[in-house]
């Protein structure tokens, strides 16, 4: 009798183990994010207990309930099918898998995104970039591009912060056997390379710009990049939004030319709506602001 009653307790254990088991692999389907925020003006709040301000490029989950104050307006892009949904405060919207439906307020003025259909955009490769400048000893000089980079120019302008009371620089440029392929001096703070040096596809190079200052002491600041696919390239050109084009569309570019290592592109968008929304803490960061 023990061993029967042994073996049911195992069996029904193994039941709720199972049952379990499919409740924490269906629970992703019900929090996964469907919904990134493309444009904002006004006030705009999650509804979880206390209201949480967003902002551009907030994810938004199944489930989430945005509410929109008197007069805040809401562009969202759907990533699984390229919708774009606009919203008007006074508003309260919940976020389901395909599209979101009103809870109160007028209904979303929806229209497809140019990007629909050509790439998929992932909310989590949008990131504050970071340049990391590499030296040794002495103080090192602050890169303004062309760190840990894909780059579609193929003649890239090498710029950095200058140093007070530095006059010339020296740059040094390498390949990635570590073969030298250019070197000059300037008294600037920018650098393009001559015409008779050509960046090879794929390529990636490493480069490094140097001054000695009035008290002896070095200054260093090195950075890396790749040159992108010619495919790439082309894609980028496919895609890229007119100046003019609305703000969300330039937001849904510039996240996906992050999602892509292309950071030096995708900050001259994020400098432009920077400017436009400049009270938006995250895209001052990702314009290097």
């Amino acid at each position: 009798m023990r061993s029967r009653a042994t073996a049911l307790s195992l069996s029904s254990t193994r039941a709720i183990a199972f049952a379990t088991l499919l409740a924490v692999m269906s629970g992703p389907a019900w929090c996964q994010t469907v919904a990134m925020i493309t444009d904002l003006t006004g006030q705009a709040s999650v509804e979880s207990g206390t209201l949480r301000a967003v902002s551009i490029l907030a994810e938004l989950e199944t489930g989430t309930r945005l509410r929109l104050e008197p007069g805040a307006r809401v562009v969202m892009l759907y990533l699984k099918s390229g919708d774009e949904y606009g919203f008007t405060g006074p508003a309260r919207v919940e976020m389901e898998e395909a599209a979101p439906r009103v809870l109160s307020g007028a209904t979303a003025h929806k229209r497809a995104s140019p990007l629909a259909g050509s790439v998929t955009i992932n909310p989590g490769g949008v990131r504050q970039a970071a340049y990391v400048m590499r030296g040794g000893a002495g103080s090192s000089i602050r890169l303004l591009g062309l760190v840990a980079t894909r780059i579609v120019d193929t003649d890239p302008e090498f710029r950095w912060q200058p140093i007070e009371g530095v006059a010339k620089y020296r740059v040094e440029l390498t390949d990635g056997s570590g073969n030298v392929v250019v070197q000059h001096e300037t008294d600037g703070s920018t650098y393009r390379l001559p015409e008779s040096v050509t960046l090879q596809e794929g390529g990636t190079y490493t480069w490094e710009v140097s001054a000695r200052g009035h008290d002896g002491r070095r200054h260093i600041g090195t950075g890396d990049f790749t040159v992108a696919a010619a495919a790439i390239r082309q894609k980028v050109k496919a895609l890229q939004p007119s100046p003019d084009a609305p703000l969300s569309d330039r937001v849904a570019f510039a996240a996906w030319l992050e999602q892509q290592a292309l950071r030096d592109e995708a900050r001259k968008y994020w400098r432009g709506v920077a400017i436009e929304r400049p009270g938006d803490a995250r895209l001052r960061a990702l314009a290097g602001q």
